[in-house]
C-alpha cells in the first residue's frame, strides 16, 4: 500500500496590492514556480494542486497575460489540479447576505473557466479562506459546491478542527476543581475520538444536511516544507529534502498500521499546505528552493511507499473513514492566536478603524436591502402572500440572482447592470488580507487596502441613491441627518450625508469619528460607466482615490490606550478629529493637562437650508493641583455639501487662571501620499498667514535608535493651512488631494504643532519597525494652541478638499515639506 501526498501550494496577492510588492513576487516567487512546475508536470507520477486567489488572476490576466497562458498550457497536463475557492478571498462571514458566498465562488468559476480553461467540475476541492471556518461558512460553501457541480471538499487543519483530547476529571475545564478543589466524576464524555495518528485520511461531515468532506492538514508539514533556513534568532533546525520524505513516511505508516487495527484498509493521505510564496519570495533564493523541491519531488516519485494525489481524485479512489464532525468556527493554531480565538469577526468588530468599514458595509447593505424589498413587492404569485415570497428570496442564497433577473426583465437595463455592479463592490471589499494583516505582529498599518475599497462603496452607495430615485420616481434631498449607533460602540453618533460628503460625529466624544468625500461622478449613466470600468473585473491600478477618499480613517493610536492588564488587556482608540484638549504653560513649555469630563451631550441638530447644524456641549473640570478649574466647552458642527465647519466656544464657570491656559483643537485627517512604484511618496503644508509671527513645531517621526525629534520656526499667524499629497499609481498616473483649514483670524494663536495623526499603533504588539507609523502611513494632525482670555476662548475652524488636483508650492510663500 502507498501513503498519498496532496501537495497544495496557495498563491495569493490581495486587491490594491502595491506594484512593488506584486512585482518582487512575481520575479522571486511565481516565475521560478511556474519554471519548476514546467518541469516537474513532465514526470511520471508527479501531482500537484494548485489555487490561485482571484485577485492574482485577475493581476495576472491585465498584467501578465503569457504568464496565464503558460499556466493554461499546464493545466491540460496530468498532475496539474486546480483548487476552486471564492473570487475576492472575501471574509463573506462577515456580510449581512446570505447569497455573498455562493456569489464569490460563482465569480471564482467563471475566472477559471474563463482565464484557465478549467470549470468547477474539474476543482480538486474548495479552498477556504485562511481556513476560517464556522458553520455558516461550510455549509454555504457546500451548497455553492452542489450547486455548480464542484465536490465539496475542504482542507481544515487537524490541531484545532480535530482536537484529539477532550475532558477529563481534574482536567483545565474540570470546574468542580477550579471552584471547589474536587474532582468531578462527570466531567467525562461517551463521545469517541480521533487520535492524532488517524487524521490523515478523508473525513466526511454534514451541516444542514450539505454534505462536505475534509483531508486534515498538519501543520508539521507546512513548516517543514523548505525550512532550508531559520525563522528566528536561536533557530537552528535545517531540513533537507531526504528528511522531510522521512517524516512523511513515519507519519504515514503509523496511520496505515492505527487504520489495518481498525480493520479498515485504506491508504492516508498528507495534505502539505503552504503559502506558494514561501517558494523563492520568503527566502530570497529560488534557485536554491527550485533545486530543495526537485529533489524532493523525485524521492517521492523514487519511493514504492509513496505518491502524489489530487483532493477529490484521493476520497474518489479511497472514499473516506467515517463521518466524523468538525469543531467549526475555529481556525488554525497560529489565527487562533492572533485572533484571541475570536476569529476574524473578533478582529473586525474589535478594532475600532475595522469596525468602521463594517459600518459602512452595513449602510449598503441596508440600502440594497431598501431598493430588493421594493422591487420584491411588486411580484406575485397567485395563492401566495407576498410578504412570504419576499421573506423567502431574502434569506435565500440565489437572493442576487433572483433580483437581477427581475429587474433584468421589468426595468430599465441600466438598473441589472447597476445591481450587479453593486454586488461586486461589496464583496471585494470583504476580501482577506487588509482585515487580518495588522493583527500579525510582523505586518504594519494595511490602512491602503481599506481606504481604496471604502473609496468604491461610497462610488457603489452614491449608484444605490441613484437606483432608489428611479424606483421611487423622487430625486433624493440633501442633507440627510440621522442619529443612530453607527458604529455599534452602544453609544450615539450623528450621521450627516450631502451630495458630496458623509460625516459621523461621535456624540459623546464630540469628535467626527468618519467622513469621505466623492468627487462629482454624482449620475446613474457616469456612476455606473465609471464602476463597470473599474469592478466588474477590478483593475489593478486604479486612480480611484481622486474621486472617493476616506479623510478622517485613522489607525488605532497607542497614545489613547485603555489598558486593563499588560499581557494584553487594552482597547485602542483611533484618533479622530475635531477633539479638543487643553493644555498650561509649565516652565516654558506648554503641557497637556488631564481633564474629568462625562462627555458631551447633543443640544439639537437642525436643517438650514442646504446644511447641517449639530451644537454639543459638555463640562469639563481640570484638576490642574491646587487650582481646578471648570469650563463649559460649546461645538456646533455646520456640514455643508463641500466643506465642515466647526466652532469651539470655552467658557471658564469655576476656578480661576493661576497660569497661562490653552484650548488645543485637534484637526486631523487620514489622508496620505503615495508612491506605488518607487516608495517615495510626497507631502507638503502650505501657510498663509498674517499679522504676528507664531511659534511652528514640526515632530519629525524617530526609529527605535532615536526619538522623535522638532523643527521649529516662526512664521506669520496661520490663516489657511493646505496639505497636499501627491499619488503615484502602479501605473506611474499622478494626482493629487488636497485638505484645506481655513482659521478664524481672530484667535489668540500661540503656536501651532504639526505632526503624524498616529505616531503607532499596537505598540507591543506589533514589531516595532511596523508599529511606528508618519507621514507616510498615518496622515495628519494640527494642534492650534488658542490661549483662554478673560476666562473665554474661541476657535473656528471650515474644512474643505479637492480631489485629483489642488494647489503647487510656488503659490505659498511658507511650506513645510512632511515628505
Amino acid at each position: 500500500m502507498k501513503a498519498n501526498i496532496a501537495f497544495c501550494p496557495h498563491f495569493h496577492q490581495p486587491h490594491f496590492q502595491l506594484y512593488h510588492t506584486r512585482e518582487e513576487v512575481y520575479r522571486n516567487s511565481y516565475v521560478p514556480w511556474l519554471e519548476f512546475l514546467e518541469t516537474a508536470a513532465g514526470e511520471p507520477g508527479f501531482c500537484i494542486n494548485l489555487h490561485f486567489s482571484g485577485p492574482l488572476l485577475l493581476w495576472l490576466a491585465q498584467e501578465k497575460p503569457a504568464y496565464l497562458q503558460r499556466l493554461r498550457v499546464l493545466l491540460q497536463k496530468d498532475g496539474c489540479s486546480l483548487i476552486g475557492g471564492l473570487a475576492d478571498e472575501a471574509f463573506s462571514q462577515l456580510s449581512a447576505r446570505p447569497d455573498d458566498i455562493l456569489f464569490q465562488v460563482r465569480e471564482y468559476a467563471n475566472l477559471t473557466t474563463m482565464l484557465l480553461g478549467v470549470g468547477p467540475q474539474e476543482w480538486e476541492g474548495i479552498h477556504v479562506v485562511e481556513r476560517e471556518a464556522g458553520e455558516w461558512t461550510l455549509y454555504h460553501l457546500a451548497v455553492a459546491a452542489r450547486m455548480l457541480g464542484a465536490a465539496p471538499v475542504f482542507y481544515l487543519d487537524a490541531e484545532t478542527f480535530y482536537e484529539p483530547h477532550f475532558n477529563y476529571p481534574g482536567g483545565p475545564f474540570d470546574y468542580c476543581r477550579r471552584h471547589f478543589g474536587f474532582h468531578d466524576p462527570h466531567s467525562l464524555t461517551t463521545v469517541s475520538h480521533l487520535p492524532p495518528e488517524m487524521l490523515f485520511f478523508g473525513l466526511r461531515d454534514e451541516i444542514g444536511g450539505e454534505e462536505y468532506f475534509v483531508l486534515p492538514v498538519h501543520s508539521e508539514f507546512r513548516y517543514r516544507l523548505l525550512k532550508r533556513r531559520p525563522f528566528a534568532a536561536g533557530d537552528h533546525s535545517l531540513i533537507k529534502p531526504g528528511q522531510y520524505v522521512s517524516y512523511l513516511k513515519d507519519a504515514a505508516e503509523k496511520s496505515r498500521e492505527m487504520a489495518r487495527k481498525l480493520g479498515k484498509e485504506l491508504e492516508p493521505v498528507i495534505v502539505i499546505f503552504e503559502d506558494a510564496e514561501k517558494f523563492g519570495q520568503w527566502s530570497k533564493d529560488p534557485q536554491g528552493d527550485t533545486s530543495w523541491m526537485l529533489e524532493f519531488i523525485r524521492l517521492v516519485r523514487e519511493d514504492p511507499d509513496l505518491g502524489f494525489c489530487g483532493l477529490r481524485s484521493y476520497l474518489k479512489q479511497e472514499g473516506y473513514w467515517d463521518t466524523y464532525p468538525a469543531a467549526t468556527s475555529r481556525s488554525y493554531p497560529e489565527w487562533e492566536n492572533w485572533t484571541a480565538r475570536r476569529g476574524i469577526r473578533g478582529v473586525t468588530f474589535g478594532d475600532e478603524r475595522l469596525r468602521k468599514v463594517i459600518a459602512r458595509q452595513r449602510d449598503l447593505e441596508q440600502r440594497m436591502q431598501d431598493v430588493e424589498r421594493w422591487i420584491l413587492q411588486e411580484v406575485e404569485i397567485s395563492g401566495l402572500p407576498r410578504l412570504l415570497l419576499r421573506d423567502a428570496v431574502m434569506d435565500s442564497p440565489h437572493r442576487f440572482r433572483f433580483v437581477e433577473e427581475l429587474l433584468a426583465a421589468r426595468y430599465p437595463q441600466e438598473l441589472a447592470r447597476a445591481y450587479r455592479v453593486i454586488q461586486r463592490v461589496r464583496n471585494l471589499a470583504y476580501q482577506e488580507d487588509p482585515r487580518w494583516a495588522s493583527r500579525h505582529p510582523s505586518y504594519g498599518s494595511c490602512a491602503y487596502f481599506d481606504l481604496q475599497g471604502l473609496a468604491y462603496l461610497e462610488l457603489a452607495e452614491r449608484l444605490a441613491d441613484r437606483i432608489w430615485e428611479q424606483l421611487k420616481d423622487d430625486a433624493h434631498r440633501w442633507p440627510e441627518v440621522k442619529i443612530r449607533d453607527w458604529d455599534l460602540d452602544g453609544e450615539d453618533e450623528v450621521v450627516v450625508r450631502t451630495g458630496h460628503q458623509e460625516v459621523v460625529i461621535h456624540v459623546r466624544r464630540g469628535q467626527v469619528i468618519f467622513q469621505h468625500a466623492i468627487g462629482e461622478k454624482q449620475g446613474l449613466a457616469e456612476l455606473l460607466e465609471y464602476l463597470e470600468k473599474e469592478m466588474l473585473s477590478p483593475v489593478t491600478y486604479s486612480e480611484v482615490l481622486a474621486l472617493s477618499h476616506s479623510l478622517i480613517f485613522t489607525e488605532t493610536d497607542s497614545e489613547l490606550r485603555e489598558e486593563f492588564y499588560p499581557e494584553g488587556g487594552r482597547v485602542e482608540r483611533c484618533r479622530n478629529s475635531m477633539g479638543v484638549s487643553f493644555a498650561a504653560l509649565k516652565d516654558g513649555k506648554w503641557v497637556p493637562l488631564e481633564q474629568e469630563s462625562s462627555g458631551y451631550r447633543l443640544l439639537s441638530t437642525e436643517t438650514q437650508g442646504d446644511e447641517a447644524v449639530i451644537s454639543l456641549e459638555q463640562l469639563v473640570r481640570l484638576p490642574n493641583g491646587e487650582a481646578p478649574l471648570s469650563f463649559r466647552v460649546g461645538k456646533r458642527f455646520r456640514i455643508s455639501d463641500k466643506s465642515m465647519a466647526m466652532t469651539i466656544e470655552v467658557q471658564v464657570i469655576d476656578g480661576k487662571l493661576q497660569e497661562p491656559v490653552c484650548l488645543v483643537p485637534e484637526l486631523v485627517t487620514s489622508v496620505v501620499p503615495s508612491d506605488e512604484r518607487e516608495l517615495q511618496p510626497s507631502s507638503w503644508l502650505g501657510i498663509e498667514g498674517e499679522g504676528d509671527e507664531v511659534v511652528y513645531e514640526v515632530v519629525r517621526p524617530g526609529t527605535r535608535e532615536d526619538s522623535d525629534r522638532s523643527e521649529v520656526s516662526l512664521m506669520p499667524h496661520p490663516r489657511r493651512l493646505a496639505y497636499v499629497c501627491e499619488n503615484i499609481n502602479g501605473r506611474g498616473s499622478t494626482f493629487r488631494n488636497s485638505l484645506f483649514w481655513e482659521l478664524d483670524p481672530g484667535s489668540q494663536i500661540k503656536q501651532v504643532v504639526i505632526e503624524p495623526a498616529v505616531k503607532s499603533y499596537y505598540r507591543g504588539y506589533v514589531f516595532p519597525t511596523h508599529s511606528e507609523l508618519g507621514y507616510d502611513a498615518s496622515g495628519l494632525l494640527i494642534r492650534p494652541y488658542i490661549e483662554i482670555s478673560e476666562g473665554q476662548a474661541s476657535f473656528q475652524v471650515e474644512f474643505s478638499w479637492q480631489l485629483g488636483g489642488g494647489p503647487r508650492r510656488d503659490e505659498y510663500r511658507h511650506v513645510l515639506h512632511l515628505l
